[in-house]
């Protein structure tokens, strides 16, 4: 564990990828290129549930409960109330790119 924490964040971190704390926890961001449309004129409400239940169902199985999804302009957001080691941010990021997939511009009918 020593030796994840000494190794720099940037060698781990993806491009696109920010992290940090918030005070009430940890948020793990990831910009997307969503043909400049907003998110929030994107997604539906049942949409939004929809990707909360997947981060739900994600977050059970990493230690993450209580994250949270946020959708910003032109990005997706996932707050955890509490600080998050390093392997647990990894997890984030590979979420993070599979909701890229899902959340792909092309699929919105």
């Amino acid at each position: 564990m020593s030796l994840l924490q000494a190794v720099p964040s940037a060698s781990f971190l993806r491009s696109g990828v920010e992290v940090r704390e918030t005070p009430t926890g940890t948020a793990v961001g990831r910009t997307f290129k969503w043909a400049f449309i907003p998110a929030g004129q994107l997604w539906s409400d049942e949409d939004r549930r929809e990707i909360q239940s997947r981060l739900d169902e994600f977050a059970t199985r990493h230690g993450l409960q209580g994250a949270t999804v946020r959708f910003g302009p032109d990005r997706l957001e996932v707050e955890v109330p509490r600080r998050l080691q390093v392997e647990q941010v990894i997890a984030l990021q590979n979420w993070l790119d599979t909701e890229r997939e899902t959340l792909d511009v092309s699929q919105v009918p």
